[in-house]
């Protein structure tokens, strides 16, 4: 199971995103069980510990159901065969996959957390992302939702792709087709209501990334309660193609401070995906992952 290049440095430290691993599991369960094969989670898991003595996993969240249901079982053996694990997360252990469907299957890995790691609160208000892009403009950030800001935004992808013409692409995703109308080469130009409803998971996120090099999401509203599922995703999405080094265009109905208006016991997770997308929507975003 390859889940990421090795180097001769870290051959036994796995460093990946919490979603992508998910993802990868996921793809080996469906075919370990097409081949008929019993307990694939310890399989999975004796594969991964022949390769790994440490993982490291950044942002720990569960949002789908799919991970709730088989995590207790697949971190209950990779702790049984010796694997160190090494998490950041924005949530305590009790508020994980909070008011989520079947709640009670994924409660063991909770109880895991909390007597089998040691939990290390980091009180850091300091925003490094905040503090090192200060100067920079957000060009690749447009607002409000008007005929300035829709001109402003089909100009860059006038930019990126000069005469362009949509075409429709079809993505395989853990065996489902994911078909997006307005496709150019490696650029995908999305709604927000589309990209964040309830037909995406964060596998499909995911295939996305490793697809696609430009996310152009428009008509972005202000997420306020009322739409917390769908500031889930969003957050979701925008930390995978933060991970993933893509490339990010926006419209929205505010600027980037104003997006979310929720409850303060639930602003931490957005306060972060407000400063990725400050970071990602500058010119030096883009030159950088061009190595430029």
């Amino acid at each position: 199971m390859k889940f990421l290049k090795e180097n001769n440095l870290e051959k036994k430290i796995l460093r990946v995103h919490f979603q992508e691993f998910m993802s990868m599991v996921h793809k080996q369960v469906n075919l370990l069980r097409e081949e008929k094969s019993k307990k694939p989670l310890e399989k999975i898991a004796t594969k991964i510990s022949k390769k790994y003595k440490l993982i490291c996993f950044d942002e720990l969240e569960i949002i789908d159901i799919a991970d709730a249901m088989i995590v207790s079982k697949l971190f209950k053996a990779l702790l049984e065969k010796n694997i160190c694990f090494i998490i950041t997360s924005n949530f305590i252990p009790k508020d994980l996959y909070k008011h989520g469907l079947q709640r009670d299957q994924f409660a063991p890995f909770i109880n895991i957390i909390e007597t089998r790691m040691c939990l290390v609160k980091i009180n850091n208000n300091l925003d490094l992302r905040e503090k090192e892009k200060k100067n920079f403009k957000n060009f690749f950030y447009k607002y409000p939702l008007n005929k300035n800001s829709h001109n402003a935004f089909y100009n860059i992808l006038n930019s990126l792709q000069k005469n362009y013409k949509f075409k429709t692409t079809s993505i395989k995703s853990l065996g489902r087709n994911l078909v997006f109308d307005k496709t150019l080469n490696k650029i995908v130009v999305v709604d927000f209501k589309f990209i964040c409803s309830y037909k995406f998971s964060p596998n499909d996120y995911i295939a996305m990334s490793g697809v696609f090099e430009w996310f152009l999401i428009d008509d972005i509203p202000v997420l306020d309660k009322n739409m917390y599922n769908e500031a889930r995703r969003f957050i979701t999405l925008i930390d995978i193609i933060y991970e993933k080094k893509n490339n990010l265009v926006i419209r929205a109905e505010k600027n980037i401070e104003n997006i979310f208006i929720l409850k303060k016991n639930k602003e931490l997770p957005f306060l972060r995906t407000a400063s990725r997308i400050k970071e990602m929507t500058t010119k030096a975003w883009v030159k950088n992952r061009k190595g430029e």
